[in-house]
């Protein structure tokens, strides 16, 4: 009994047990067909194309991995929960926003 007691406490201090890993620590996973669901899809075709979208996607991706820790865990932080207001989050965006908060 004691045993599983001990067992439950462990798992229940342990946030990565729980599924819970905290968003500067590593870079983030978006879907980037979901980012880029919409790109191109305007009534009257002006844009650009949704394989350029998703380029730029990877680009930034790569890059935030590449660089990831080189920023600020504050700016991270931030930056990655300000990409996911207001519809599907980007990798483009949260580099941006990086760069801006570099000092």
């Amino acid at each position: 009994m004691l045993a599983a007691s001990l067992v439950l406490l462990s798992l229940s201090a342990n946030p990565i047990a729980n599924g819970v890993v905290a968003i500067a620590d590593s870079p983030p996973r978006f879907d980037i067909a979901a980012s880029c669901r919409d790109v191109g899809k305007s009534g009257i075709d002006i844009g650009r194309p949704a394989s350029a979208c998703r380029d730029d996607e990877e680009r930034a991706r790569d890059t935030l991995t590449a660089r990831w820790a080189q920023f600020q865990p504050a700016a991270r932080t931030t930056c990655v929960e300000g990409a996911t207001f207001g519809g599907p989050p980007s990798y483009v965006e949260v580099l941006t926003c990086l760069e801006m908060k570099k000092p």
